[in-house]
């Protein structure tokens, strides 16, 4: 069953209906093995929507630690004005670990983050 709200074209966030991106996704899956990937975690979303994205947010690395984590807030409005050049989701299948968790009720991430190939780590809800 596909879900016909999610399967067209958003141009709010620059994402392509499923079938497309799920081909762009299997193309990023293969620029690299997953051995040779990025040893990190990695997460990028609106921190705002949740709490527990708030706190994430503490785990990225500083200038006293590195838990390994790389997250970072979408800027949705700045995103749009520079044309997604740092959206793209295929791109971002080049992380070892991607992070999923929730906003403030679900979030249409999960698939996204499954396609990578990546391992998943889940921040129970």
């Amino acid at each position: 069953m596909t879900c016909k709200g999610w399967n067209v074209y958003r141009p709010e966030i620059n994402i392509k209906p499923w079938e497309l991106l799920l081909k762009e996704l299997e193309e990023g899956n293969k620029r690299s093995k997953w051995v040779d990937r990025e040893p990190f975690a990695y997460w990028k979303g609106n921190p705002i929507v949740a709490a527990t994205r708030q706190d994430l947010l503490k785990c990225n690395v500083s200038d006293n630690q590195d838990w390994n984590a790389r997250v970072y807030a979408q800027d949705w409005i700045k995103e749009s004005k520079e044309g997604y050049k740092q959206s793209d989701l295929a791109s971002q299948c080049i992380h070892r670990y991607k992070i999923y968790i929730e906003g403030s009720a679900w979030s249409v991430s999960e698939k996204y983050i499954l396609a990578c190939d990546s391992v998943t780590l889940l921040v129970k809800p």
